[in-house]
């Protein structure tokens, strides 16, 4: 962009010329049949998300984000009364680290008061796997992706560009509508503009400020093809907004300063900007999931109201002219202004849209609510518009606003001064979190449980086994009395393939009354969480030296063999009931259900499961939440 300072600004007196864009200011206020998208936008009264859409595809069924879905929350119908164009981000906002989707271009249509409609991607609707109205996509070069919401700004289609759109055919993948259009982006510029506000309300006496903000994209794309030849990008296009006759600009508010200020005979003036706006270059959509690298301009100034009659005021609208031969190539929608002669009364403003993960807080702030006489203000939160204030009554205009479910709708702010009361809502998408396995493993512990019976005073020895090595021992004294009462315990042990056991029967060295004849059967019980106890049984004879030592290698094996206990840990962010399916790589898949009675909602899943024998085994557990969203793990299982 061509910088200037505010001292080399041209002012240009032209006699007889007609301001280019519309001076008439002053209509009824909105119309009480509907209202324009922008404003119902502007006013919170309207969220646009993109959607999943399940549908026949050919022969195929398929669920894909396809749909554009606008939710029109006013009393009224909202038209959509010129192309659209959404930018995901929006060049207002900051680039996201997180998720966007693919730029597209709203056709005219009316969205039912109270209602919504959901637009469809306008390939499918011509080849008709999908209904009207269609949305053209400007972003040939990233994904789309579900649930992400849209900041509408003031952009409209580029008037080269409508002719183009209102041509449709379909006649094959390279020779169609869509097709059309990202040819058309590879071989011009196109440059979109915006214009902020949308709509707000200003006081009837003079001296209101309303800050304007103008964004300027080219959004053709400069591609590699030798074919290609057309430059497409802009070199010292300008950028034009006209100030209606009696208001004025706010001195040193112009940013950055403007390459001339023209003035028009009927006393408005035109502030025009020269800037360079290169196309994006193709081989910078590496990676589809992320937004094209558009550049953007930036303009802004504060214009300062006259004294104004109630009612609506139409501010001109911003508009582009690359070859400066006086014809706008690109416009934004009008600025709208609702003059209101009650003093006193708050201007809630809610902020927004808003969007966010279910579980997490998202930030809800009303800064920009204001009081025409400067009175402090009270703000209080209803964070979905359901007559039920989760907030009280604060001097902050911000709230941490936490959805435990996926939402789709809109967030209410009230704000008050001593004697007057107003409220504004904004559109929130809230999409849903998969859930998540923590830890997924074999949770098997066990307690293995010594007893001798037959001829008293002969004792066992029982020594634990891991990869082959002792790692624990116990010993017990046949004593007089029940054998249960007197057995022995390892406490608790984890259950491992490789887990294996000795037990030694020395009758040399016990006491002098021990018989030399005993005869000492005893048993190995394997005490497990969840599963039925095993037990292993074995005869000692003081005379049958061959007796003397018992040998359990394979005890780990035989014991998994005969029931595992498996044990995840599962989250969900919000307040989604789970299902955990479990496939257990035999044949076998078993499934469970856990509701959800608190946000984040955490339960430690266990699983008991019989193998059919040694082998190898992989274990895969999924887990859906309500909502569709999924996780999956495994482990794998040596027997």
């Amino acid at each position: 962009m061509k910088g200037s300072s505010a001292s080399h600004a041209m002012v240009v007196f032209v006699a007889g010329a007609v301001a280019l864009g519309s001076l008439s200011l002053f209509h009824p206020e909105a119309d009480a049949e509907g209202m324009s998208l922008w404003e119902a936008y502007a006013r919170g009264l309207v969220s646009i998300t993109m959607a999943e859409e399940t549908y026949q595809r050919g022969e195929d069924t398929v669920t894909l984000p396809v749909g554009i879905r606008v939710v029109n929350a006013a009393g009224v119908p909202v038209a959509v009364e010129e192309e659209a164009v959404l930018m995901s981000p929006h060049p207002s906002e900051p680039r996201p680290a997180g998720r966007t989707t693919q730029d597209g271009v709203l056709s005219v249509a009316s969205i039912p008061a109270g209602g919504s409609l959901t637009y469809h991607y306008g390939e499918d609707v011509l080849r008709g796997f999908l209904a009207d109205p269609p949305w053209w996509c400007l972003e040939e070069f990233q994904f789309t992706t579900a649930d992400v919401a849209f900041r509408l700004g003031g952009e409209t289609l580029p008037s080269a560009l409508r002719p183009l759109l209102a041509n449709r055919h379909y006649e094959g993948p390279e020779s169609n509508t869509q097709a059309d259009l990202w040819a058309y982006l590879r071989a011009h510029p196109a440059v979109v503009v915006g214009k902020d506000p949308l709509w707000r309300t200003v006081r009837t006496t003079a001296g209101d400020r309303v800050p304007v903000t103008l964004h300027a994209t080219n959004v053709a794309v400069y591609t590699f093809d030798d074919a290609v030849t057309i430059d497409v990008n802009v070199t010292q296009g300008a950028i034009e907004d006209t100030v209606p006759a009696g208001w004025a600009v706010e001195e040193g508010s112009l940013s950055p300063a403007p390459d001339a200020i023209v003035e028009l005979e009927d006393g408005s003036r035109t502030i025009r900007w020269l800037v360079d706006l290169p196309a994006a270059l193709e081989s910078e959509a590496e990676n589809p999931m992320f937004p094209t690298e558009y550049e953007t301009v930036t303009l802004s100034y504060v214009l300062v109201t006259p004294g104004l009659d109630a009612g609506r005021a139409e501010l001109p609208r911003a508009r582009s002219d690359m070859d400066g031969d006086g014809t706008p190539d690109a416009e934004s929608r009008p600025a709208l202004l609702d003059a209101d002669a009650a003093s006193g009364r708050p201007d809630a403003d809610a902020g927004g849209p808003y969007a966010g993960v279910e579980g997490e807080a998202i930030p809800l702030d009303a800064s920009a609510s204001r009081d025409p006489d400067g009175d402090a203000l009270e703000f209080r939160w209803d964070f979905e518009d359901d007559g039920t204030f989760e907030t009280g009554w604060s001097s902050s205009p911000q709230a941490q606003a936490r959805y435990t479910d996926d939402f789709s709708g809109f967030a209410r702010v009230e704000a008050r001064d001593a004697t007057t009361t107003s409220t504004a809502v904004a559109a929130v998408t809230v999409s849903n979190a998969p859930p998540e396995i923590h830890g997924l493993e074999i949770a098997s512990v066990a307690e293995l449980r010594i007893a001798i019976a037959g001829e008293r005073w002969h004792d066992l020895t029982l020594t634990i086994l891991a990869e082959g090595k002792a790692v624990g021992e116990t010993r017990i004294v046949r004593e007089p009395g029940s054998p249960r009462e007197q057995s022995a315990t390892t406490g608790p042990l984890e259950l491992r393939p490789d887990l294996g056991a000795i037990v030694e029967y020395t009758p040399g060295d016990d006491p002098a009354n021990g018989g030399s004849n005993g005869d000492n059967p005893a048993w190995l019980t394997v005490e497990r969480e969840g599963l039925e106890p095993m037990r292993f049984r074995h005869n000692f004879n003081v005379r049958h030296e061959g007796t003397w030592r018992w040998e359990l290698r394979d005890l780990g094996v035989a014991v998994a063999s005969s029931g595992l206990l498996l044990r995840a840990g599962l989250r969900d962010p919000g307040k989604d009931d789970l299902t955990a399916t479990w496939d257990f790589g035999d044949g076998t898949v078993e499934t469970q259900t856990f509701p959800a009675d608190t946000a984040p909602f955490e339960i430690d899943a266990r699983i008991a499961h019989e193998f059919p024998g040694p082998g190898s085994y992989r274990v895969q557990l999924v887990v859906r939440d309500d909502d569709g969203g999924t996780a999956a793990a495994e482990i794998p299982i040596e027997l």
